[in-house]
C-alpha cells in the first residue's frame, strides 16, 4: 500500500506520535489515569526511529471492496444475480462486488451477500 513511502508521510507520522504522547502524558485530563507508554517507548524521541518502531505495531484496517462491482453500468464486473458479465457459470459472492465500501464494518453485508449469493446458485 507504500504507507509511509514519502518524507511527509514518515513527517506526519512521527508528529502525530508526537502529539499523541503530549495529550496523554502532560494533559491534566490524562494524569489522573497515570498513564504509561509502552510502545513504541518513550525512550525513541527521533522521528525516523519513531516511524520505523511505530510501524512494527501498527497495521491498516483497509477494507477492500469494489474490485468487482456489481451493476448495471459498463464499469460493473457482476449482475445483480452476481454473474460476471460475458463469463459462464462464473459468479463472485464476496466484498468485492460492493461499489462502495459501507460506513460501518463490513463484515456483516458480506454475510448477506454469502447468503443471498448461496440462495442464487441453490434456486437457479
Amino acid at each position: 500500500m507504500n504507507y509511509l513511502s514519502t518524507d511527509e508521510d514518515r513527517k506526519v507520522a512521527a508528529q502525530g506520535l508526537k502529539i499523541i504522547r503530549k495529550i496523554m502524558l502532560e494533559t491534566e485530563t490524562f494524569k489522573k489515569y497515570k498513564p504509561e507508554e509502552y510502545r513504541p517507548g518513550i525512550h525513541i524521541t527521533d522521528n525516523e526511529e519513531l516511524v520505523k518502531a511505530g510501524s512494527d505495531f501498527t497495521q491498516t484496517i483497509f477494507h477492500p471492496v469494489g474490485t468487482c462491482k456489481m451493476g448495471n453500468d459498463n464499469l460493473s464486473v457482476v449482475d445483480d444475480s452476481l454473474k460476471v458479465r460475458e463469463i459462464e457459470n462464473l459468479r463472485v459472492i464476496d466484498a468485492s462486488i460492493m461499489p462502495n465500501i459501507t460506513s460501518g464494518n463490513t463484515n456483516a453485508p458480506t454475510i448477506m451477500i454469502a447468503e443471498k449469493g448461496s440462495d442464487m446458485i441453490l434456486n437457479g
